[in-house]
């Protein structure tokens, strides 16, 4: 091979799927603050919370994949997930009023062991959103691509794909969250700590809920990333 055919080669553009030369930290910095900036949008009707974290999710993974991304595409992939994890989205609803209003009754002492009970709900608050997070990832499972929100309408129609319309999808999902949870307890601590570091961030400055969307996505397909990594044998 000569010079000119080596130049050549050099100047091939990457195969797909592949991250492009010069890419790093800074351009994934910038694509999580605009995940971020899309995930608190996704989440302005509240039940749809879920939805848009499983889209940020999808979309942190194309681009660490080297797949182009774009706005078109995460609202894509939104649609999807709020079709199939609308169930979900009522679900946090009802737990997160749950949740408030045990703590406003054990904050008034007028309930016996008001101070067991208030840390017993906000272990298992900390314990499900660990579990929401987990199955929010688990709706983008698969090789980045196109995205889950391009196969809509076959899913609706199959009943099978990461965009189900229903609720049988959500079941799934939301038990294969929780076997992860389970499963891998080192993951499940860092994703604990990735949530304390979000709601710390929002208590000192509160318009930083503008980024807690993205750092959450992008914690979520970093440990799912990890879990998937062969284990050393010994």
């Amino acid at each position: 091979m000569n010079a000119q055919e080596q130049a050549d080669g050099s100047a091939a553009p990457p195969a797909r799927g592949r991250r492009a030369a010069g890419e790093g930290w800074f351009p994934l910095l910038g694509e999580t603050l605009l995940t971020g900036l899309l995930v608190l949008a996704g989440s302005l009707p509240v039940v749809t919370a879920p939805a848009a974290l499983a889209a940020g999710a999808a979309h942190l993974r194309r681009h660490l994949g080297g797949y182009d991304t774009s706005v078109r595409s995460f609202w894509r992939d939104w649609l999807a997930a709020v079709r199939g994890l609308w169930v979900l989205g009522v679900l946090v609803l009802v737990a997160a009023v749950a949740v408030t209003v045990n703590t406003g009754l054990t904050a008034s002492a007028a309930l016996p062991g008001a101070s067991a009970v208030r840390w017993v709900t906000w272990a298992a608050a900390a314990c499900a959103s660990v579990v929401l997070v987990r199955t929010a990832a688990a709706w983008s499972d698969g090789e980045p691509g196109p995205g889950p929100g391009a196969d809509v309408g076959a899913g609706a129609e199959t009943g099978t794909g990461p965009g189900t319309v229903g609720s049988r999808t959500v079941w799934r999902l939301l038990a294969r969250g929780a076997a992860r949870s389970r499963d891998d307890l080192v993951g499940s601590a860092l994703l604990l700590a990735a949530l304390v570091m979000c709601v710390v961030l929002v208590w000192m400055l509160t318009p930083l809920v503008v980024v807690t969307g993205g750092l959450l996505s992008l914690a979520a397909v970093a440990v799912e990333t990890r879990r998937a990594l062969p284990r050393p044998v010994d």
